[in-house]
């Protein structure tokens, strides 16, 4: 068992007005919860346009009994991620994200399993999904039945919403832009690159980076640790969704082709095996999400087609979804 001393719960926060208070109303519970002396909770400003840094500031003069500092850096997640150590050196980075929240349990079972399991480099957190009452639609019981993971193969990568991680690394953006630039192929997808931001997620990058390092039992999830976040509710977020993450995964193709022989791990198939134990009225729905897949997969090749040409120009990469973006209530 390897004890962990400094922690640092670092929080990038853009935009995010309807859920700052509330999510880190949850980090402070769980903090509490956990107890242990050196952690610092530390929110990354990047890029706001609205009152996220006015809420942050309330909550901090509120919430003194906690070590809680508010920074700002360039926009974007990885670049926010990235301040934050640079600044704050630690054992243990735990990444919630701003538009989500927490159980008060969650941080102290993810810092438990890192010590006490060596080969664990990354520990996330079960995502529970929230209903949205004021969204029925048939998109939004196929995001909750993507959610419950009761018809996808085995995650072999972390998501971003909850994570600690003994190790974050991700190139400097010189480099990213240097491999960018090596030739038309590469440099194309530059033009989803906007404000000096080149990678957009953290955890499509970071997954390649520590399956490859360190091998699957590098990544666990952690049962009992929970995040709670709204699920994607209409046909044009689901598409934003797939089609930022798609590019992303482009991104890392074309990019950083060393990490290319994970494809198979980074990616989640139907599990035709629980079919059979599927209900009609999932089946019928899965059906509806891999037909809207086969959409999704038609149109941004055509995209990708289009980026070839200099006169193309395609709208950003980071789209909001709009319907995960809402005030949360427990």
């Amino acid at each position: 068992m390897s004890k962990i001393k400094r922690i640092i719960i670092g929080v990038p926060a853009r935009n995010e007005e309807l859920t700052i208070t509330e999510s880190l109303g949850s980090i402070y519970r769980s903090m509490l919860y956990s107890g242990r002396a050196e952690m610092v909770l530390v929110v990354c400003i990047n890029g706001c346009k609205d009152r996220t840094l006015i809420l942050a500031k309330s909550f901090q003069e509120k919430h003194q009994d906690i070590k809680f500092e508010i920074i700002q850096s360039g926009e974007g997640l990885v670049n926010a991620q990235r301040e934050i150590v640079k600044k704050y050196p630690a054992d243990v980075y735990v990444f919630p994200d701003a538009d989500s929240t927490i159980d008060e349990k969650s941080i102290e079972l993810l810092l438990l399993n890192l010590e006490n399991h060596s080969e664990c480099i990354v520990a996330y957190a079960k995502t529970i999904t929230l209903e949205n009452q004021y969204n029925k639609s048939i998109f939004q019981k196929i995001g909750l039945l993507y959610d419950s993971q009761k018809i996808l193969t085995p995650r072999y990568y972390f998501h971003g919403r909850l994570f600690a991680t003994k190790e974050w690394f991700f190139p400097e953006n010189k480099e990213i832009l240097g491999r960018a630039m090596k030739n038309s192929y590469t440099r194309e997808l530059l033009k989803y690159s906007e404000k000096n931001i080149f990678l957009y997620v953290d955890d499509i990058f970071m997954s390649s980076y520590i399956l490859d390092k360190y091998g699957q039992r590098a990544i666990k999830q952690i049962e009992d640790a929970h995040c709670f976040s709204y699920t994607v509710g209409s046909f044009h977020d689901w598409l934003n969704t797939y089609r930022r993450r798609n590019i992303e995964m482009e991104k890392m193709y074309r990019w950083f082709p060393e990490y290319n022989y994970l494809w198979p791990l980074l990616n989640r198939k139907t599990d035709w095996q629980k079919w059979p134990k599927a209900s009609l009225v999932d089946r019928l729905r899965w059906m509806v999400f891999l037909f809207m897949k086969m959409i999704f997969y038609v149109y941004l090749n055509i995209e990708l087609l289009l980026v070839k040409f200099n006169s193309f120009k395609p709208r950003g990469q980071w789209q909001v979804t709009a319907t995960t973006k809402n005030e949360i209530h427990q």
